[in-house]
């Protein structure tokens, strides 16, 4: 296991930035995945299901692993019927 870090910038939007920043960089262990920044912030699990862009590119599954250098916006997720 390695214990390198990276350094990532975290977006939170809308009703999610009472759990984060509206814009922090960070340092992470290395081959950390996104679901990572949900248990760090502390992301009560019914706000899980957000829609998450790294580098400005939509990502639905949590388990990207994050790269030096990544852009990670979180937004709740679109309502609507």
């Amino acid at each position: 296991m390695s214990n390198k870090e990276i350094s990532v910038t975290v977006k939170f939007f809308a009703t999610l930035r009472k759990f984060g920043p509206d814009n922090e960089n960070i340092k992470i262990p290395e081959n950390s995945k996104v679901k990572f920044l949900f248990e760090e912030y502390n992301i009560p699990k019914d706000n899980r299901r957000a829609i998450i862009l790294v580098n400005g590119r939509p990502h639905k599954d949590q388990d990207t692993i994050l790269k030096n250098g990544d852009v990670i916006a979180i937004f709740p997720p679109i309502g609507g019927g």
